[in-house]
């Protein structure tokens, strides 16, 4: 009998953990699948790409940015061009590994059931709300924010003492150099170890101000720092009610509708998004019913504010499909808590594995049209090197912008995934051309081509193409002749 306990305790982990067996089996799979996703559009512009740029510049606010970390593996890609975007995705994916364990580890902490604590795992694991994180390449800082944001979170529920406070503020921070919406933890921790310590009110809302104290010394910090001032991105200063509707919208969709996103806005295919928002929210309506008290009691009205909380600066600017990663972890945390207080009938079981698998779907579905993207950026790049035909210096680009439904960064159309001309850079080392500007144009302005191909030449451009749905042209200079009117 001694000799069968150990099969017996083996086999009893496997069946209480065997979300965690999962997703590590998983992992050489998701790495190779990541690892054939090429950069397009904004990929190539922010610090972690491997543009040539100057690190001290980068180590202080940047616009309205201040992140040094990406500014250091930016300077590390730029020395190691060969290894973007495979180190991006390798850095982004370990650190949502590292995400899902934190997770983990707060989910016993909580001492919720097996199966709850399963399915919150492979929930933040694999949501449709994490895919504009997990499968981006410039998304580095949001991955290690939200990390140490929960390593903070962690240090403090298990800590004690002073140590309890110098872990959450020391972790609070790093995240807050990764991606500045880090800050957000220092409301957001205090309030949840309720949660797990069942501290009394006057100390969570001490804990709140020593955390607004925190956050106050941070801005503090930065406002004395020199800014070196670039433009700021149009997107994030748009208060219309339009605008700021699409966000809400944005926000409340990733956040806490898991269905196709792409067969809804790019595809079109309204009848698979109606599917797989059936197969996905019948699971989380009939949970939300049975037991609402939970989602609606003290817990998860908490959990609600968090994620309103943790929003908040992307609702103030622009909220996209890569900025509710930083909320999944609590919708998990949330979702977890209503399953653990729920029988496991048949009919629970089964909701639950029909939308884990719909799930998966739709992420082999965004997971295919960003591959399709960067493959659209790859032979663009190969068509301009073969129009160009030997190195030249200076190069300009017309980039006539049709009716391309694009989604975020899954669906890209073909001259925002030509990127400005950076992937021909990229496929060149950075070596040629040195300079490269372009201009986006309507369809219905074609017939401007040859007048801005001819400025593009009059101040030295050495080439100029035409890119033009997936088709990359050589515009010809023209002479006096050419341009006469007939």
């Amino acid at each position: 009998m001694q000799d069968c306990n150990p099969q017996l305790n083996l086999s009893d982990r496997l069946s209480r953990q065997w979300a965690v067996w999962l997703i590590v089996l998983t992992i050489p799979v998701v790495c190779y699948g990541i690892t054939l996703l090429m950069p397009t559009f904004d990929d190539f512009t922010y610090f972690t790409a491997p543009y040539p740029k100057s690190l001290s510049e980068r180590l202080i606010p940047f616009g309205s940015y201040w992140r040094p970390f990406d500014a250091f593996f930016g300077y590390f890609i730029e020395r190691h061009v060969g290894l973007f975007p495979l180190a991006n995705h390798l850095c982004v994916f370990a650190g949502h590994i590292g995400n899902t364990f934190l997770l983990y580890r707060l989910l016993e902490r909580l001492k919720v059931g097996p199966l709850a604590r399963n399915f919150g795992l492979l929930y933040f694991y694999m949501a449709p709300g994490v895919l504009g994180t997990v499968l981006d390449i410039d998304s580095l800082n949001q991955t290690y924010s939200l990390l140490f944001d929960l390593m903070g979170l962690l240090c403090f529920v298990t800590l004690e003492g002073r140590w309890r406070l110098v872990g959450w503020i020391a972790c609070t921070y790093v995240a807050t150099l990764f991606k500045e919406n880090g800050i957000m933890w220092f409301v957001i921790t205090p309030l949840l170890a309720s949660m797990f310590l069942h501290c009394s009110k006057k100390t969570i809302f001490r804990f709140v101000a020593v955390g607004m104290c925190c956050a106050l010394l941070y801005v503090a910090v930065r406002l004395s720092f020199p800014v070196n001032h670039i433009p700021f991105n149009h997107e994030y200063t748009e208060t219309t009610f339009v605008a700021k509707l699409k966000d809400l919208f944005a926000f409340i969709g990733l956040t806490f509708l898991p269905l196709d996103y792409v067969a809804l806005v790019h595809d079109r295919n309204y009848l698979w998004a109606a599917c797989s928002a059936v197969l996905t929210l019948s699971f989380f309506g009939y949970v939300s019913v049975k037991n609402h008290r939970t989602l609606l009691g003290k817990i998860g009205l908490l959990l609600l504010l968090c994620v309103l909380i943790a929003a908040a600066p992307h609702l103030a600017t622009v909220f996209t499909a890569m900025h509710a990663y930083g909320l999944m972890p609590l919708m998990a945390l949330l979702w977890a808590l209503i399953i653990n207080r729920l029988p496991r009938k048949p009919l629970l079981l089964s909701l639950m594995t029909l939308s884990l698998f719909t799930i998966i779907l739709i992420d082999l579905h965004h997971w295919n049209e960003t591959r399709l993207s960067g493959q659209r950026q790859e032979r663009l790049s190969k068509q301009a090197l073969r129009v160009l035909g030997a190195p030249v210096d200076s190069v300009f680009s017309i980039n006539v912008v049709d009716d391309y439904r694009k989604y975020s960064t899954f669906c890209v159309r073909p001259t925002d995934a030509f990127a400005w001309g950076n992937g021909v850079q990229l496929m060149t080392a950075y070596r040629w051309p040195k300079t490269w500007e372009d201009v986006s144009i309507p369809e219905e302005q074609r017939r401007r081509v040859p007048e801005i191909a001819d400025s593009a030449y009059r101040v030295g451009f050495r080439k100029v193409l035409l890119i033009s749905h997936e088709t990359v042209t050589l515009v010809a200079k023209r002479n006096a002749q050419d341009k006469q009117e007939p």
